[in-house]
């Protein structure tokens, strides 16, 4: 049987007129999705190591690349995005003194020669993602004394409030911090996060409601636990989330026990339309 390829970005990766660099931009992404870390690693070590060559080689040729083949991004972009995509795998591996290592190396591009306007705008723009993911970082392992100020920094921050979000929760899952003072308000928040259209933020959507999950059944509210599970698995299927599909059905059954008639027909349904879903994508 042959893969069907359907997301755009799939797509994406079999065009002879992409650039292999903006190739390697959506992989990552891909493997993001599927929080395949190893593959992400591989992918993000690649992008740094094709940016230096062309950045090497403009220095000494200029600014010579195929006709059919033009970078969607200025070049000091995918130096600062290949240290994010480093920052990012080791901030999943929990390493993270590695992670602050690479938060640093985009923090400061300004090494980057003869830069234009647009590669400035590129620069200060890597430089905010550093202050925001350093916050994370540091939360991540285990100082709670900033979650007030990260938070704020977050509310007051929109592209930065959904990652935030999932940041704040999976501290507190790692760190076992009761953390309801923050909790409570994001039922509000999530019927906004919920109709988010582009991928990126349906991708983020998915990942908080498994935080979300995993907070309140360390909270022992396993009824509110269950629905976030179930909202979690129905998302991921439609958006063939395959690994984020299949990582959560052993959390459903951990709390099994605690699930009403409708909750466990819910998962039912759910189970089925996902075995017609993914035999539907060979």
């Amino acid at each position: 049987m042959e893969n069907r390829f359907e997301t755009e970005e799939e797509i994406y990766l079999l065009s002879e007129h992409a650039h292999p660099l903006d190739k390697a931009f959506e992989l990552f992404r891909l493997n993001y999705r599927q929080n395949d870390w190893a593959e992400a690693d591989r992918v993000a070590d690649h992008i740094l190591s094709m940016a230096e060559r062309s950045y090497n080689s403009r220095q000494k040729w200029g600014d010579v690349v195929p006709l059919n083949q033009v970078l969607k991004h200025p070049l000091i972009f995918y130096f600062g995005y290949g240290y994010l995509a480093k920052s990012i795998v080791f901030r999943k591996q929990g390493l993270f003194d590695r992670a602050r290592e690479y938060i640093a190396k985009y923090a400061d591009l300004g090494w980057y020669k003869n830069a234009t306007d647009e590669d400035i705008q590129e620069i200060e723009r890597f430089k905010g993602f550093s202050v925001a993911n350093g916050y994370a970082v540091d939360l991540l392992s285990g100082n709670k004394e900033i979650l007030k100020e990260y938070n704020e920094f977050i509310q007051e921050n929109d592209e930065e409030t959904l990652p935030g979000l999932i940041t704040i929760f999976e501290a507190a899952n790692i760190n076992e911090w009761n953390i309801d003072k923050y909790y409570y308000y994001i039922p509000d928040q999530l019927e906004t996060f919920s109709s988010f259209e582009d991928l990126g933020n349906r991708v983020y959507y998915v990942k908080l409601l498994n935080q979300l999950a995993i907070y309140n059944i360390n909270q022992q509210r396993y009824g509110v636990a269950i629905n976030y599970i179930l909202n979690c698995l129905q998302t991921a299927v439609t958006m063939d989330l395959y690994r984020e599909f299949i990582t959560t059905i052993p959390m459903f059954e951990t709390v099994r026990p605690f699930a009403t008639t409708e909750q466990l027909t819910k998962y039912q349904s759910i189970l089925q339309f996902n075995h017609c879903s993914f035999q539907s994508r060979c």
